[in-house]
């Protein structure tokens, strides 16, 4: 049985915070990917009552270096 959440797709790195987690991914392609499993899971986690406090997953930015990051729950 599924639980209902999305696979993020291969990744750099991440790094786990108390609320969210930071996925870079070596081009916007993969990102835009992530972002969309990101919403999905963090509307799952929403309606337990999860709070990302002011971070919004999903979101996306760029780096310095030309990778992407994206915020998840």
């Amino acid at each position: 049985m599924s639980s209902g959440y999305r696979e993020y797709p291969a990744h750099l790195d991440v790094k786990y915070g108390c609320k969210v987690s930071w996925f870079r991914f070596e081009n916007r392609n993969l990102a835009e990917q992530a972002a969309k499993a990101a919403v999905h899971n963090a509307l799952l986690d929403a309606a337990l009552g999860y709070d990302f406090g002011f971070l919004q997953p999903g979101s996306i930015s760029e780096n310095d270096d030309g990778t992407f990051t994206v915020i998840a729950p």
